[in-house]
């Protein structure tokens, strides 16, 4: 919809799931983000809305202040950070003053195109609603001159409203990513990340809103830059009250220059907007992930063989775990690190993409055909950015590396980065890539990368830019090659997850701490902007791998339950009562992840802090799952009843206890009085009421059932 005023404003408007996009395109300046929000009614005033918010002129102020704009402009007067910045040696392109060109209508919204002829630039911005109702924007810019421009900035702006004054962010380290920090948002807020991947420290997200937002109450918008390597995100207000987040791709020096006629996109930024607390904008981004990856099958539980062999790979151990994974309901069988030509330990052969004929003197096919045999799909695992010095491709073409050659190499974990931007390092590695999923029925692909990247130069400029793009480039070439293969995205666990790469990858491993206590707030902050189905989440051991940690099976089974379940644990170690109970799990996990990789999913806070829930709920609302964990000690002698939103309020729900760790006497003399019994509640009383549970210990939990039933069975 577009109306125009009488000073020459054009006025666009899109509507979409409850949302409403107002944007203001002047003649002679960048366009105004004038409303997202909230559905405002059809017959709103857009001429008096537009007129509703323009501010006074305050003294001691320019005449004609810059207004916040969706591409600031320090020719305008903007007197922050600009959405472009960019130098040339021919003509002055640092300070743009843009004029409308034209705008082009699209069923996702608007395309914005404008011009400074001066500096001989154009920018577009695509901006509006996807069918999710979530706000996408994007900027291009083009040299139209003769000579180069050097790009120094492109940045995403998003105006937010005045009165969002709290933010939540995110933080973390390796074993320990997307850490949530809570803070008052009344100065710059500022995060650059330059790891070349988005890094366990620096998850390209953020969230704004006004005072007090909660999982189920505030208004807010949540905001993440898809992409997978360097970024920066400003969160920033001016003195005339304006409030705004920029996100872009962090640039190297000098490693964007345009030539003429070229151009360079933002990543994506995307935001959504909620007035009922952080689950709706998670709901939202969940919405959004899912109409990206049209999974054409249920998510199958994995089994992964790093944390039962690392790298001493013996045929038959491999093919008895096979046996006794197939026997408990496994469906995807992966062979993680350890099967390629010299690789005994971290040290050496990362490059070498041949199967190495010790190990495997009949290539993979007798422990494919063996796990193909038994019903289940089969995993490789791959490294395919990395190179050891010890290996045969890194003595034969040490010039490979990403790193400038007039210094020492930087190594990490004994390895260097391949420069993907070079055509012949991406050749080689397409070649053995395809060479493999040619010869081997292989429907799985975990990507690993293992290290950030220093000084990730060529011959003299940096290029670690241009190796996400390359990244993105095979991924994509692989997609069209193999479309029924699948890749999941690992580094290191999640120091690569975002939407970025998610266009590429069905699957996220979101952290290599299989401790279940750890894994409930890395898997609560990955859960704000990604779905459960793209969550690696795995039973681990008794003894966790990276805490030491000891946990009972149940609390293990029911963490890795909420997201895509796995298991990295040795099974030939299991005794048969704890395989009994995986089994148990893995059915119930098959039972119920349409209702989890399908349905809408709350966070469920405790009132003292020291418990969390998990609760889906199909989207017909007939079927739900909680997953209730006792964290640590409570601070009340009872555990505190959990409402359950999202229920029909007249319609009857039986209540059913699936699983429980195991229920200490030591804290309760009795039980609820309906536990052993299955309960019948109406919606209204379970959403508005509650449930009271069991008292738990610490790091223990349990799952519980909500099936609606027809009047018949309720009596």
């Amino acid at each position: 919809m577009v109306m125009k005023n009488t000073h020459d404003i054009a006025l666009y408007r899109q509507d979409r799931q409850n949302q409403t996009l107002v944007i203001a395109c002047p003649q002679d300046g960048a366009p105004e983000l004038l409303y997202f929000g909230r559905a405002l009614p059809k017959d709103t005033h857009l001429n008096s809305l537009y007129w509703s918010q323009q501010q006074a002129t305050q003294q001691a102020s320019l005449d004609v202040p810059a207004p916040m704009s969706l591409i600031p402009e320090a020719g305008q007067g903007w007197l922050q950070s600009p959405g472009v910045e960019a130098s040339a040696v021919d003509r002055p392109a640092w300070a743009m003053c843009w004029s409308l060109s034209n705008v082009h209508q699209q069923a996702d919204g608007f395309l914005i195109e404008l011009e400074d002829t001066r500096a001989q630039l154009a920018v577009a911005l695509s901006i509006g609603l996807q069918p999710s109702g979530l706000l996408r924007q994007q900027l291009t810019l083009t040299n139209q001159g003769q000579g180069d421009i050097t790009v120094h900035r492109l940045a995403c702006t998003l105006p937010m409203p005045p009165h969002f004054t709290q933010m939540l962010s995110f933080y973390g380290r390796w074993c320990q990513e997307f850490q949530q920090q809570r803070s008052e948002w009344q100065s710059t807020w500022l995060q650059e990340n330059r790891h070349g991947r988005n890094s366990h420290a620096n998850f390209p997200s953020v969230i704004l809103g006004e005072q007090g937002f909660s999982e189920e109450q505030g208004e807010l918008i949540g905001s993440h830059l898809a992409w997978s390597g360097n970024h920066r995100l400003k969160a920033d207000y001016t003195m005339e009250g304006h409030r705004y987040l920029q996100a872009e791709a962090l640039y190297l020096p000098d490693e964007i220059v345009l030539s003429s006629s070229q151009s360079i996109s933002t990543p994506e930024l995307l935001a959504s907007y909620s007035r009922a607390g952080l689950n709706m904008v998670s709901q939202v981004f969940h919405q959004h992930a899912r109409e990206r990856l049209v999974l054409s099958k249920p998510r199958p539980v994995h089994i992964n063989t790093w944390e039962a062999f690392y790298f001493d790979h013996d045929i038959t151990r491999l093919k008895a775990l096979a046996d006794t994974a197939a026997h408990v309901g496994v469906e995807r069988y992966i062979l993680d690190d350890g099967w390629f030509r010299g690789r005994s330990n971290d040290q050496a052969a990362l490059g070498d993409w041949f199967v190495d004929q010790e190990k495997y003197p009949n290539g993979l096919t007798p422990l494919i055909d063996h796990v193909k045999g038994l019903g289940m799909e089969f995993g490789l695992w791959f490294e395919p950015e990395m190179v050891n010095p010890d290996s045969d491709l890194y003595r034969s073409h040490p010039e490979w590396v990403l790193q400038l050659p007039q210094y020492d190499a930087v190594l990490a974990r004994h390895q260097l980065v391949l420069n993907l931007a070079k055509p012949e390092v991406y050749d080689y590695l397409r070649e053995r890539l395809f060479s493999l999923l040619k010869g081997y029925p292989i429907d799985y692909i975990k990507w690993d990368m293992n290290r950030d990247y220093t000084q990730p130069g060529g011959e003299i400029c940096p290029q670690a830019y241009e190796q996400v793009v390359a990244l993105y480039r095979l991924l994509g070439e692989l997609n069209t090659a193999f479309p029924d293969l699948e890749i999941e995205s690992c580094s290191s666990g999640g120091a690569r997850v975002d939407f970025g790469i998610l266009n590429f990858t069905k699957r996220f491993w979101a952290s290599d701490c299989n401790d279940a206590f750890e894994r409930h707030s890395i898997q609560r902050g990955f859960s704000y902007f990604f779905p459960p189905e793209v969550m690696g989440s795995h039973i681990g051991p008794d003894q966790s791998h990276t805490t030491n940690r000891i946990h009972d099976v149940a609390f293990r089974a029911g963490t890795a339950m909420l997201g895509h379940l796995g298991i990295e644990w040795n099974l030939l170690d299991a005794n048969a009562e704890q395989k009994a109970i995986i089994a148990r799990w893995i059915s119930h996990y098959k039972t119920y992840r349409s209702v989890l990789h399908s349905g809408r999913n709350w966070r469920l806070p405790s009132a003292d802090g020291r418990a969390q829930a998990q609760w889906a709920l199909s989207e017909d609302g007939q079927e739900g799952l909680l997953v209730y964990s006792q964290l640590t000690m409570p601070k009340q002698a009872q555990t505190l009843p959990v409402r359950l939103p999202g229920l029909e309020a007249e319609q009857n729900y039986q209540i059913s206890v699936l699983e429980h760790s195991p229920l200490p006497g030591h804290l309760m003399k009795a039980l609820p009085a309906w536990w052993k019994n299955d309960l019948i509640l109406n919606g209204a009383t379970l959403s508005q009421l509650g449930l009271q549970l069991p008292i738990l210990d610490p790091e223990s939990l349990l799952m519980l059932s909500i099936r609606a039933i027809s009047r018949l069975e309720a009596q």
